[in-house]
């Protein structure tokens, strides 16, 4: 989940760093564009990060407890483990 917040972020500031004068019209307005994909990146995998974890939730759910058989003894001429 921190790599959710920390790679966009550092992509980010990388290209935002990689400006030089006079290349672009307008440098603030570009960086303010790279800001908003950053944003829209961070909560794009933000959903995913809780998509996953409502599967998963959802999943732990539909299984159930773990079950295990009753310990009395069954017949012997059901039982496996007596033949």
């Amino acid at each position: 989940m921190a790599a959710s917040f920390a790679l966009p972020w550092m992509l980010g500031e990388v290209f935002k760093r990689g400006y030089q004068p006079g290349l672009v019209d307008d440098p603030a307005r570009s960086q303010l564009l790279v800001d908003f994909v950053v944003i829209g990146a961070i909560v794009f995998a933000l959903t995913m990060v809780l998509t996953y974890a409502i599967g998963c939730w959802i999943t732990a759910v539909m299984k159930g407890p773990p079950r295990s058989r009753d310990s009395l003894p069954l017949p012997e001429e059901f039982d496996d483990r007596a033949r």
